[in-house]
């Protein structure tokens, strides 16, 4: 395991000062090229190296990443099972990932980002501009997906908030009571008219029961 750190370029300041990278790759030549390559990238790079499965998921259980470079051909495994470990990973799970494929992985990259890896490289053709181009886009697209979750989540928060409080309102609480009651005594009108022969005096009882003024408990 290794780290290097390069000069920020000045189109970055929006991402973090240091920008922590995983790199999963079994080949020590690829590694050190990648490293060589995103040490000329003008970012500001912090890599952590693992060359196994195994390893990136000790790495990704315990430390949070801005990014993470995965190989797709490994030894045991690939890339795509990573990727699906990462994404169910508690500290990781909206992490920026960009697949690293071989020339002829086209159709492997292409399964990659329909599973929700942000970008995709080739070894052969990787350049330090691609690479560079490749990371920002790849945290810039993770960045936007975490704002659109946070976004839902609160748009579906300030929904059940306000469900919740109409609901506890008397007024709408006896709207509700007699609609169920109507709806109830639909259904076993329904019910009897198909010929289904049920008691229905355990329901009747219990609509019965039912008062305009019952309060209703929201959990």
């Amino acid at each position: 395991m290794s780290v290097q750190v390069e000069v920020l370029g000045p189109d970055e300041g929006a991402f973090p000062k240091i920008i922590k990278t995983l790199l999963l790759d079994d080949s020590t030549f690829d590694r050190a090229r990648i490293k060589r390559l995103s040490q000329n990238s003008r970012l500001m790079v912090a890599l952590t190296e693992v060359s196994s499965i195994a390893e990136a998921k000790e790495a990704v259980a315990r430390e949070v990443f801005d990014l993470i470079l995965i190989d797709y051909r490994l030894p045991q495994g690939d890339g795509l099972e990573v990727l699906e470990h990462i994404q169910n990973s508690a500290l990781n799970n909206d992490v920026a990932t960009i697949m690293i494929t071989g020339n002829g992985d086209m159709e492997t990259a292409v399964t990659a980002m329909r599973n929700g890896c942000h970008d995709f490289l080739t070894k052969e053709a990787m350049t330090a501009d691609q690479l560079r181009f490749a990371m920002v886009g790849a945290m810039q697209t993770a960045a936007e997906q975490r704002d659109l979750i946070a976004q839902s989540e609160h748009q579906r928060e300030v929904i059940k908030q306000g469900l919740t409080a109409a609901l506890m309102d008397r007024e709408v609480q006896g709207s509700v009571v007699s609609l169920f009651k109507e709806e109830m005594r639909k259904m076993m009108g329904g019910l009897s008219a198909v010929g289904v022969g049920q008691d229905h005096s355990d329901l009747e009882a219990l609509i019965a029961t039912l008062g305009d003024d019952d309060e209703f408990i929201f959990t």
